[in-house]
């Protein structure tokens, strides 16, 4: 039976009567993703609030909403450190009273595992991060009761490069670099760079005719092309600079004869030599002397070039250099480097040596010819902030890993490192395993190294000390980047056999807003299926900080609906998606028509409401405005 009611304005109510259980569905305002069971409500865990020291009594909220999953953590590291360390115990035992699971979020503000910080990188900051990380592991163990908690920390808390995907002529979709953040491995310095137009002077002919259509021409430099000029601009510049000043020593020497050269050395070992020689001869001495003060500013120059080559260079470069080394030792003192040194050196040689150190020209031509040659070296002075930093994050992660196996061996929390937003580190999948694989492996020979174990031994305890907390909220924020749905799943595969924690949590692509699911345009069920097994393995958390902060409220029972979880532990259902017939929300239009309090109150077909109301029910003594009831 259908009953309509018309009203005041547009407003309608159909459907008067309630159909049965067995007709229920989701209503269109639902957060439901369409898949009743997707995931049971035992897996589905909660964050505690984290702008709180009291987690303490936040978890007892939680456990009070039968929540069976939760994730304790802060987003400073000033509020964690006011948690007092008893309280992580006491959770413990809370969780375990209640059957319930405990995992953890390490605080993110100011612990950047690569140890960059405002001014750039520096080594002190790693250190006090890898410190930090080693006190939340302590925490942690106190927390834990079955073995290997994860621990969510971020793979990076600063600058990240950018990616986008562009649409080519085809049709075809292509990711490309939108925005590179390049380091400088010298001073830890950061520059941002991205697609440039540039225009030269030259003439610029029609692709058709053939004819000259202007006198500029235009190239447009990706950021990584834009990166190798830099690189070989920036190690050229400082080459260029000791030429420079070989060429004042070339000089001020064209002007000095062979025996000034021989007198200043004279002069040097037998100082009333000096005394005895004539105004010229002293004047010719003195810029001899000048000339090979010059020469040896030049020679420290190129020995902090050469230094700064053998640091930043990679192995090959590094042999090349080596190479070069042993040439420049033969040019600067004529003989085979390799008996440069030896007691049983021959007179000849002595005096091969001898000539060719006095010889300020012989000199100044062997630092060209280094200098020239160290330019071709290029140890590229600037590198990506991922390439950079996963050098330094892995050196704090593996030895992090390795603590927590002191503390507590196989059986150690577990560091789970999350993927961020792009703008941070770590954004891309690609990019986040290979931090995994890493982190892994600096662990790995930790292991074998200090610990003694097998290579395999090694690997299965990393495999299963370091992970990754998949966050779907943070994968969809490259929307704003192009990324359609699609290329946000193509993210998952590189990652997908490395999570052990996987973070829901919804948003509209463009900001963290940490929504509860099915309230934004996050795939969920798309990003979540594509994980595979893993997925449906790991430790679900609902990261609905943003609800907590904005609403001041749970929003439990809106998680519970949007993932189709079973009402009852057989999974037979009904289905927290259908609770719009036996509860009410803000989620369910209108919620129950008639409610049984209205029947209580006015009686059967509204028989109580008064007689000026239609209904039967006499008036008392005076009006309305006399103290009457109606």
């Amino acid at each position: 039976m259908e009953l309509r009611a018309e009203m005041a304005g547009d407003y309608k109510i159909e459907n008067f009567y309630e159909p049965g259980y067995d007709t229920f569905r989701p209503s269109g305002d639902s957060p439901y993703m369409g898949k009743n069971g997707f995931i049971p409500a035992r897996q589905l865990g909660l964050t505690t609030d984290p702008m709180t020291a009291n987690q303490i009594a936040a978890l007892s909220q939680a456990l009070n909403q039968g929540i069976s999953v939760m994730e304790i953590g802060n987003l400073s590291q000033a509020v964690f450190e006011t948690i007092p360390k008893q309280h992580f115990a006491e959770m413990k035992r809370k969780a375990k009273l209640a059957g319930a699971e405990l995992t953890m979020h390490a605080p993110i503000q100011g612990t950047d595992p690569s140890g960059f910080g405002e001014r750039g990188y520096d080594e002190t900051n790693r250190l006090a991060v890898e410190r930090h990380l080693k006190d939340v592991i302590d925490k942690a163990a106190e927390m834990d009761d079955k073995g290997n908690l994860p621990i969510t920390i971020h793979g990076s808390n600063t600058y990240g490069s950018t990616s986008k995907y562009i649409t080519e002529e085809d049709g075809s979709r292509k990711k490309v670099i939108d925005q590179l953040i390049a380091v400088d491995k010298q001073t830890g310095e950061i520059r941002p760079l991205k697609e440039d137009l540039k225009y030269y002077p030259q003439p610029r002919f029609d692709k058709k005719t053939g004819e000259v259509a202007g006198f500029s021409v235009e190239k447009k430099y990706s950021p990584e092309e834009q990166l190798d000029i830099a690189n070989t601009t920036l190690w050229e510049d400082q080459i260029d600079k000791i030429i420079f000043q070989k060429v004042n020593v070339d000089n001020i020497i064209s002007k000095i004869p062979k025996e000034a050269q021989m007198m200043s050395l004279q002069a040097a070992e037998d100082p009333e030599f000096f005394k005895r020689l004539g105004p010229n001869e002293k004047n010719l001495v003195l810029a001899t002397q000048s000339a090979q003060s010059y020469l040896e500013d030049v020679r420290k120059s190129l020995n902090g070039t050469f230094s700064k080559a053998y640091e930043l260079g990679n192995e090959n470069q590094r042999k090349a250099l080596d190479e070069i080394s042993k040439e420049f030792a033969q040019d600067l003192y004529g003989i085979d480097p390799n008996r440069i040194g030896r007691k049983d050196l021959t007179e000849e040689e002595r005096q091969t040596i001898a000539y060719h150190s006095a010889d300020i020209q012989n000199q100044a031509n062997a630092i060209q010819v280094f200098a020239e040659k160290l330019k071709e070296i290029n140890p590229h002075m600037l590198e990506s902030i991922e390439d950079f930093s996963i050098k330094k994050a892995s050196e704090t992660f593996s030895n992090v890993a390795l603590y927590a196996y002191d503390k507590k061996g196989e059986k150690a929390p577990a560091l789970s490192l999350e993927n961020l937003y792009q703008g941070m580190g770590f954004s891309q999948g690609e990019d986040l395993r290979n931090l995994v694989l890493r982190s892994r492996g600096e662990f790995e020979k930790k292991l074998m190294e200090q610990k003694g174990l097998s290579k395999s031994d090694a690997k299965k305890i990393s495999e299963k000390l370091i992970g990754v907390t998949f966050d779907v909220g943070h994968l969809n924020m490259s929307r704003k980047y192009g990324f359609n749905e699609k290329e946000l799943i193509e993210e998952t595969k590189p990652i997908k056999e490395f999570v052990n924690k996987v973070h829901l949590t919804d948003n509209f692509g463009f900001n963290d807003t940490h929504l509860p699911p099915g309230m934004g345009n996050v795939p969920i069920r798309a990003l979540v299926e594509a994980l595979g097994e893993k997925a449906a393995k790991a430790i679900k958390i609902n990261e609905v900080g943003g609800w907590f902060q904005q609403f001041k409220s749970s929003p439990f029972p809106q998680i519970l609906e949007a993932y189709g979880s079973p009402v009852y532990s057989t999974a037979k259902g009904p289905y927290w998606s259908q609770a719009g017939g036996f509860q009410q929300s803000y989620m369910e239009g209108y919620g129950q028509i008639l409610p049984q309090i209205n029947y209580q109150r006015f009686g059967v077909g509204f028989s109580q409401l008064p007689q000026n109301l239609g209904g039967s029910l006499q008036p008392s003594a005076g009006g309305r405005m006399g103290g009457g009831d109606f």
